[in-house]
């Protein structure tokens, strides 16, 4: 068998499954493609680290282009996307994706975007093809969560869709050189069923591999300005999605995301002529914009986002005189769970327009998320770096697979579940008496009741202190009719919305998922429509169990296709909503919330899991 040669085969599904357009392994990411395209394959890559490697794991994004006669099997790839526009021709989404495909791979010339990590291991097992590999869990695995070390950032098998989203083909190339010397490459190609020669039904995914779908053990040559001599992993989106400002928004999302990893040393990144490193850090951070200006496609928050990214650079750069670093002590928090002294760092900082948040990272320095609920009286910012140790493990241990949020919810055992959420309780406190205690003035800390955030609303008082600048010098009486219309402003805005909405994987295996939310009013009932959140549109899910836990007294009345319904609903009531949908993998959903349906004035929020 000759396994330098390459065409592409497209596996039939044996009267199984159609995949359509609008399956969800291409639509998960259409929101924010870029920031999840660099977050997801740098965390691959950090994860994949050579442990015998000197220095900083290195991350390039290199665009290009190549003349149409070098895409590998054109006239074969050409034929099996008009094989796609037939089989679906009803579809009309489908219809001209497949239109727009096929005029990029006619054009003369297609843009490429390469992504190359260095010091890293390569995509190991490639030679053999077996499931659990590198090489299999990004190629070939869907679904499954291809852990590489026990405190690794993240795994294969999540995220990955994001690369097909960013091309227009929905294909790309998977190249490595091994730590052992192995050179593998191979294309995927995420599509849709169609119906091939022969008039059987395939499974939307398309190979260019030998004849039994493995990798073709040769050197893979698309770019022409690199060929690679190190181990590691080169990954070729073919027909990149055009993006507007793709460099600033790439350096944009590496800053958002790897601050921490860079600071630290663990991690640089090339995007085109630029190089981002533990040296130039603050030159990038200050290069991103933070005034609105005329029109720009993003929103305020975006600006305010950038500020804080920039206060946060300061900070670790030593550039920010009121920061102070606090070494966490066992005796004041973690001994109870076995974590030393030093287990972790947190960086504080007071000023005026800082958004009460901290920022929590593990060791590896990829932000996790930013932990909200913090006393109302005092403007300042953090940031939380668990060390590598129990205490990183621990908490590794309930990140949901988006890596963006603790949740203990994710620990299967009932009272491995009980110590989590304690442990994490008890981590929100420790971090809340430190700001009390390190930036809080005495006459302050009565403003806020100790514990009191975790209940409460994270509704910023920014917008009444900037009125309250503005109008400096006035009346008493006019300060406050200015408050009053902010307040009144704000509570219009947050009326509708539920304080908070999660949606979280419990058993993928099992289609097993948990909503959590705080009814935000009381309400006869209350409907939860719940959906597949997409790129193009949101699917709705099929249901197959749904049931109500907690404390709460609502009751669940009724459940079909995608709609769950309560009934007796409290005001601030904390709801956990455990449902079971046709659906086994990893996915974003978006819930619908409609209070008493039907009812005039009936009040409807859409909000996206957190």
């Amino acid at each position: 068998m000759d396994r330098k040669k390459g065409s592409w085969r497209a596996p039939v599904n044996d009267s199984g499954e159609l995949v359509g357009y609008n399956d969800l392994a291409r639509v998960s990411f259409g929101i924010r493609t870029v920031h999840y395209l660099v977050r997801e394959t740098i965390q691959n890559s950090l994860d994949a680290r050579r442990e015998d490697a000197e220095g900083a794991v290195l991350v390039s994004f290199q665009s290009f282009d190549i003349p149409r006669e070098k895409f590998p099997g054109r006239e074969d790839f050409q034929n099996i996307l008009e094989r796609c526009f037939l089989s679906n021709r009803e579809d009309k989404k489908c219809r001209e994706a497949f239109e727009r495909a096929a005029d990029v791979l006619r054009a003369e010339r297609i843009a490429v975007l390469r992504i190359s990590d260095f010091r890293t291991r390569g995509l190991e097992g490639a030679l053999a093809g077996e499931k659990g590999s590198l090489w299999s869990g990004l190629v070939k695995e869907q679904g499954f969560s291809v852990q590489k070390e026990n405190d690794a950032g993240g795994s294969f098998g999540i995220g990955k869709a994001v690369v097909y989203s960013c091309s227009e083909l929905r294909t790309a190339f998977f190249a490595s050189l091994d730590k052992d010397g192995v050179e593998s490459y191979t294309g995927v190609a995420k599509l849709v069923s169609y119906k091939d020669e022969k008039e059987r039904w395939t499974t939307g995914t398309v190979y260019y591999s030998d004849e039994n779908k493995k990798a073709l053990l040769d050197i893979f040559t698309l770019d022409p300005a690199f060929r690679r001599r190190t181990s590691g992993t080169d990954i070729f989106v073919m027909g990149l999605v055009p993006i507007e400002g793709l460099e600033q928004e790439m350096i944009r999302a590496v800053l958002d995301n790897f601050l921490l990893a860079i600071w630290l040393g663990n991690l640089e990144v090339e995007i085109g002529d630029h190089r981002i490193t533990k040296t130039s850090l603050g030159l990038y951070a200050d290069s991103l914009p933070v005034e609105k200006t005329a029109g720009s496609p993003h929103h305020k928050e975006y600006y305010e986002e950038n500020r804080m990214i920039q206060r946060y650079a300061r900070m670790l750069l030593g550039e920010d005189e009121a920061t102070q670093r606090i070494e966490l002590r066992a005796a004041e928090y973690g001994a109870k769970y076995g974590f030393p002294d030093g287990a972790a760092t947190l960086f504080l900082t007071r000023g005026e327009g800082l958004n009460r948040r901290i920022l929590m990272s593990r060791h590896i320095g990829m932000k996790l998320f930013e932990q909200k609920g913090f006393p109302s009286g005092i403007d300042f910012t953090g940031i939380f770096l668990i060390k590598e140790n129990a205490m990183g493990q621990a908490f590794r241990r309930i990140e949901v697979p988006s890596h963006d949020a603790w949740e203990p919810g994710v620990v299967q055992d009932a009272a491995e579940e009980k110590q989590a959420k304690e442990m994490y309780l008890g981590l929100k406190r420790y971090l809340k008496e430190k700001v009390r205690e390190r930036l809080m003035a005495e006459e302050e800390r009565g403003v806020d009741a100790f514990g009191a955030g975790d209940f409460l609303p994270d509704l910023e008082d920014a917008a009444v202190r900037r009125a309250l600048a503005a109008r400096k010098g006035k009346r008493r009486e006019e300060l406050q009719s200015c408050i009053e219309k902010v307040r009144k402003k704000k509570a219009a805005a947050s009326r509708l919305s539920p304080l908070h909405m999660r949606s979280f994987c419990v058993e993928r295996e099992k289609g097993r998922y948990r909503l959590s939310l705080i009814a935000p009013r009381k309400a006869e009932r209350v409907r939860l429509e719940l959906f597949l959140a997409g790129e193009q549109t949101d699917v709705p899910v099929k249901l197959l169990a749904a049931s109500l836990s907690g404390r709460a007294r609502a009751k669940l009345a009724r459940f079909e296709k995608n709609v769950i319904e309560l009934q007796n609903v409290a005001k601030g009531a904390k709801l956990f909503v455990d449902y079971t949908m046709d659906y086994r993998d990893y996915c974003l959903m978006e819930v619908k919330y409609v209070e008493n349906p039907g009812a005039s004035g009936a009040v409807s929020v859409a909000g996206e899991d957190e």
